[in-house]
């Protein structure tokens, strides 16, 4: 469990994130990114409707690394914007779904769906949203060469909480292409 204090004061989550980063209003409208594990966004989903925040949207980036799943949560009187960020494989590209949490989520998980190929399970009606049903999902996949890598394209914030092991913002990236010896 992540306590407030340990969130920078604003928020409590039933769930260890990943990694938290302490955003800019001025420069993103974030207030809070965190990355959580893929089995850990409904429990947080829940924590943020008992908080009183609402869903303002869910999106997905194709980044080098597979897809960043953002949920944005915002909150009626209290400011700031809170980010729940979740890396998914490309190859197994399925979440949750946390529309039997927020309602408005039926229509974004759809929407991810139908434009990313993105599965939600447990969702009620996975059908296309905005797109012709013969039209395959995942039209606004990128080919590898436009992919980059999430850390050159989101900042995400001044850390205030990183679990062992999570190394996606590090500085020194391991190199994966580094031969054996």
């Amino acid at each position: 469990m992540m306590d407030a204090k340990a969130m920078g004061g604003q928020l409590s989550l039933p769930v260890t994130p990943l990694m938290v980063g302490k955003g800019s209003v001025e420069t993103s409208g974030i207030t809070m990114n965190v990355f959580l594990m893929s089995d850990d966004i409904m429990q947080a989903a829940e924590a943020m409707l008992k908080q009183a925040y609402h869903l303002e949207n869910i999106d997905a980036l194709d980044v080098a690394e597979g897809f960043l799943i953002t949920y944005h949560y915002a909150h009626f009187t209290k400011p700031g914007r809170i980010a729940h960020r979740v890396l998914v494989c490309r190859d197994e590209a399925e979440l949750p779904s946390i529309s039997s949490i927020f309602q408005g989520a039926d229509w974004h998980e759809r929407e991810c769906h139908d434009f990313h190929g993105v599965k939600f399970a447990g969702h009620p009606n996975l059908l296309p949203l905005l797109l012709d049903p013969e039209t395959p999902n995942g039209v606004l996949l990128k080919d590898d060469k436009g992919r980059k890598p999430l850390r050159e394209i989101l900042n995400p914030g001044k850390i205030v909480f990183k679990g062992e092991g999570f190394t996606l913002f590090d500085e020194e990236q391991p190199d994966e292409a580094a031969p054996e010896e």
